[in-house]
């Protein structure tokens, strides 16, 4: 019995075209199922990403996420905190302190701190906006505004994940993996995710953009 010398002097070209190993063929048949030019054997179904049915007529079909990192805080600008103010300069309660390890605060030392700034009732909602914020303010009826997030991540790196991901550590989908998966991308040429950050980007880095 000879062994054929051929199959192991074979091109590429000859390797992916053969009837014996079909490789071409299964590749030839994705794409053009993907083009709709052959008969639909649920190709189309099986791939994860392709534009889904929605369960009501949607008028979105893409998102933009804007990350704002740094800049003043909320309750400076969206959040009011009436005792906090009041109770400026007081040492912070042991319910805050107990079984907590501060990475930049002395808890001995500490003491809670209010603002000076105004909050005025706006727009039809009648909810309130920092002075700061006047233009803003004037878009109060057209604005999502959630007041309701809460969080026990008090440094940058894992408070960004949180945000991005919904939980504090990594391996975790961020928003715009989620958004692809709901939404789908009727496009197999380009991604349907992509992300722009400006300078050094975010403390979390890509840890705060990954699929999962």
């Amino acid at each position: 019995m000879q062994p054929n010398h051929d199959t192991h002097r074979a091109c590429r070209r000859s390797f992916l075209a053969s009837s014996a190993s079909g490789l071409g063929s299964l590749a030839l048949a994705s794409l053009l199922g993907g083009e709709g030019l052959q008969a639909a054997d649920g190709a189309q179904d099986r791939n994860p990403l392709a534009p889904k049915q929605p369960h009501f007529a949607p008028r979105a079909k893409s998102a933009i996420f804007i990350f704002l990192e740094g800049g003043p805080s909320q309750v400076e600008l969206f959040d009011p905190k009436p005792l906090l103010n009041e109770k400026n300069g007081q040492k912070m309660p042991d319910s805050l302190l107990k079984d907590v390890e501060f990475a930049f605060i002395d808890k001995k030392a500490a003491v809670l701190k209010g603002t000076d700034v105004k909050f005025r009732p706006a727009g039809r909602s009648g909810i309130e906006y920092s002075d700061l914020v006047p233009h803003l303010a004037g878009c109060a009826d057209d604005i999502c505004l959630v007041r309701t997030m809460v969080s026990d991540q008090f440094n940058h790196h894992p408070g960004q994940l949180l945000l991005h991901t919904g939980k504090a550590e990594f391996g975790r989908p961020t928003i715009g993996a989620w958004l692809l998966y709901g939404l789908g991308s009727a496009s197999q040429n380009l991604p349907g995710y992509v992300v722009l950050n400006s300078g050094r980007g975010a403390s979390g880095s890509t840890s705060n953009w990954s699929s999962g």
